[in-house]
C-alpha cells in the first residue's frame, strides 16, 4: 500500500490571515511549538506561509513590519491530498528550509485541507521496543529528559545560557544507535534535532529530522545509513553560552540556523537552543491577540 498525503497529514490546521499581527503569529508558533503556519485568505485558500525564520528575519530587519502579510513567504510550494509520501519526502528534502508541506485541494493556491511535517514522515516504533527501553533507562538513572517547557516556564534572559534547554534536560544519542530508534525518539518527543556527544560532552554531530526522512526519489543508489553515526551531520555550528540573545537571533536570521548546541569555554556542551527558544524568550507579555 502506498501512503499518500491524506493518510499522514494533520487536518486540524492552525492558520493565520495576512492581516494577523506578528505578535499573534509569534504566540501561535511558540505556544504550539510549530515551525511554520499556513497563511490563508477569507476563502481558506493558501496564499503564503510564515515560519519562525520569517519572524526572526523580520525582527533583524530595519523595516518596521507589523502583520503576517508583510513578512510571509508568498505562493508557497504545496501538494495535493493524493501526493505520495515519497514525493512529499523528496520535496521537503529538496527544499531544505521547509519542514511543513501544505496540502491543498484544487491545485496551487487552492483550499488548504492539511499539512504534513517531517515529523509525520518519521516511522514510530512500539513503545516496548528500543524506544521503550531508552525511556526506561532514562527514568532509572541519568538525565531524565524533562518535558518540553510550557508557556508558564519559558526561560528568559540576556544570554544564551539563560534561554537554552540545559544539558540535564537534553536527549542525546550514541553513534551506534539504529536510525529507526532515533527517528522514533524525535517523533515521540516532538524534537527536531538531537546532538551526538563524546564521553566528555564534546559535540560529534547532530541528527535532525531532515537527516532521517527517507528520499527514495533522489536517485541515490547506496543504502541509507543504518546507524546514527552514519546519518548525522558532522559539521555542527555551536554557540557559546555567553553569547547575547540578540546576537544569536541576528545570526540565526542571517545564516538560516535552526537548532544549535551550546558550549562552554572548554567546548563542552551545556545545552541546546532553537529558533523557538529565541522567539519565546523575546516575546512580549500577553497572548498576542
Amino acid at each position: 500500500m502506498v501512503l499518500r498525503a491524506r493518510d499522514v497529514m494533520t487536518s486540524r490546521v492552525v492558520s493565520v490571515r495576512p492581516d494577523t499581527t506578528l505578535e499573534r503569529a509569534r504566540y501561535l508558533l511558540t505556544e504550539n511549538r510549530f515551525s511554520a503556519l499556513p497563511v490563508v485568505d477569507d476563502r481558506h485558500r493558501l496564499i503564503g506561509i510564515i515560519s519562525t525564520f520569517d519572524l526572526l528575519r523580520a525582527e533583524a530587519s530595519p523595516r518596521d513590519a507589523s502583520t503576517v502579510g508583510e513578512v510571509m513567504t508568498p505562493d508557497p510550494l504545496s501538494l495535493a491530498p493524493d501526493a505520495t509520501v515519497p514525493v512529499i519526502s523528496h520535496r521537503l528534502r529538496e527544499y531544505g528550509e521547509m519542514r511543513v508541506m501544505p496540502i491543498v485541494e484544487g491545485g496551487r493556491g487552492g483550499m488548504l485541507v492539511g499539512v504534513v511535517s517531517r515529523g509525520d514522515l518519521l516511522t514510530p516504533e512500539p513503545s516496548g521496543g528500543p524506544v521503550g527501553r531508552f525511556v526506561q533507562r532514562r527514568r532509572r538513572g541519568g538525565r531524565a529528559g524533562a518535558p518540553l517547557p510550557g508557556a508558564s516556564d519559558v526561560r528568559t534572559g540576556p544570554t544564551v545560557a539563560d534561554i537554552m534547554t540545559p544539558y540535564e534536560q537534553v536527549y542525546d544519542l550514541t553513534e551506534d544507535m539504529p536510525v529507526t530508534t532515533a527517528a522514533a525518539l524525535l517523533r515521540e518527543y516532538r524534537i527536531t534535532a538531537m546532538p551526538i556527544l563524546t564521553e566528555d560532552r564534546h559535540v560529534l554531530g547532530i541528527l535532525s529530522e531532515a537527516d532521517l526522512v527517507p528520499d527514495t526519489l533522489s536517485g541515490r543508489r547506496t543504502a541509507p545509513p543504518s546507524t546514527v553515526g552514519g546519518a548525522m551531520t558532522q559539521e555542527v555550528t555551536c554557540v557559546r553560552d555567553t553569547c547575547s540573545v540578540s546576537d544569536l537571533a541576528h545570526s540565526m536570521a542571517s545564516n538560516r540556523l535552526r537548532t544549535l548546541p551550546v558550549v562552554d569555554h572548554a567546548g563542552r556542551m551545556v545545552g541546546i537552543v532553537s529558533r523557538g527558544d529565541v522567539l519565546r524568550a523575546t516575546a512580549p507579555v500577553g497572548d498576542g491577540s
